[in-house]
């Protein structure tokens, strides 16, 4: 009893402990260095471009229109609601990378016998394993993300994500549980294949590279990612937008537009992209569009914190519903009698 006490009253913390926990996106150090970019950018752009407007591009930034925009209070109550809910429930459902990489260790091991490369890896070593994790783990949630628009049913628990009419950093977590489910569990998946590779390597435990406990490269990424979910327009260099995504891009996917909505699929790297096919890179010199969301959008279907939970399965039910008595259904049932 005292346990589920303890995690109860641990969840209910959550929305705030979150910002204190170096390994979340929202970590408050993060949350500053997006601030601090933030101000860098429109130092330069007011330096190097005629006719900027200093006072209104923060103006536009920062305008209640965005942070009291009524897609945005959606994003608080449903950060607030679901970092609670979430650990209680649905978090059980998640792939734990620390199983994948026991199994995966233990299956190696049962094939080849047991192995060790050295006592203690090399910097090398621990170089390859760090940036290993930090690939798989990426491309992992990145497929989990493209299964996302290339599945119809899947896509109805996106949608969600994709309903978000104004960016700001709580946007992250506007994500369905099942959505949560699985693109943690991809990630959880690759990162522990990594691992358990590892520690087969290394039977007496290898470290990775990393800052405050998280992994180097993520921890970089963490610095900007917040900008992805604003509407600071960060643009890499062409060539650097082909290797890793820019808040830029990851903005364009946000776009209304239903084509752009399916490019830039990728969290940290541009080449699952270049592989899929799915690659847009935005020209800096255009003007940055705004209009996010979906078309044909019921503000009320995501209004109402029921809805967000419920109707993706409810839509679910009514496609499976239709595509059972399609035409070519019907067919098969007829030749079937």
């Amino acid at each position: 009893m005292d346990l589920h006490l303890s995690n109860l009253f641990s969840a209910i913390l959550n929305p705030i402990r979150i910002l204190f926990v170096p390994s979340v996106k929202i970590y408050w150090a993060y949350l500053v260095s997006s601030v601090l970019i933030t101000l860098f950018l429109v130092i330069w752009r007011s330096v190097r471009r005629r006719g900027f407007s200093t006072r209104e591009y923060l103006g536009n930034i920062f305008s209640g229109k965005v942070w009291f925009h009524p897609s945005a209070i959606v994003d608080y109550k449903y950060y607030f609601l679901n970092t609670i809910l979430f650990p209680l429930s649905f978090g059980y459902f998640v792939v734990s990378a620390l199983a994948v990489a026991s199994i995966f260790n233990r299956s190696l091991i049962f094939l080849f016998g047991w192995f060790q490369l050295g006592e203690s890896p090399s910097i090398l070593g621990i170089g390859i394993y760090s940036i290993a994790f930090w690939l798989l783990n990426d491309f992992g949630r990145s497929f989990a993300h493209w299964m996302m628009h290339k599945n119809s049913y899947l896509w109805e628990f996106h949608k969600f994500h994709h309903s978000a009419e104004v960016l700001n950093p709580l946007t992250v977590y506007r994500v369905h549980p099942i959505e949560g489910i699985l693109v943690n569990s991809c990630g959880a998946i690759g990162s522990g294949l990594v691992t358990g590779i590892a520690t087969y390597l290394y039977p007496q435990g290898i470290t990775m590279t990393s800052f405050l406990g998280v992994n180097a490269g993520v921890f970089v990424f963490n610095l900007y990612a917040n900008l992805r979910h604003s509407h600071v327009s960060l643009h890499f260099p062409n060539w650097l937008s082909h290797i890793i995504l820019s808040p830029a891009q990851h903005q364009t996917h946000h776009s209304k537009d239903r084509d752009l909505q399916n490019r830039n699929l990728g969290v940290t790297f541009a080449f699952w992209d270049l592989i899929w096919g799915s690659l847009h890179i935005p020209d800096p010199k255009e003007k940055e569009s705004t209009d996010f969301g979906l078309k044909n959008l019921n503000p009320l279907d995501y209004s109402r914190l029921t809805s967000i939970y419920l109707l993706p399965f409810r839509q679910i039910y009514f496609k499976f519903k239709k595509s059972f008595h399609s035409p070519l259904a019907k067919d098969v049932e007829n030749h079937s009698d």
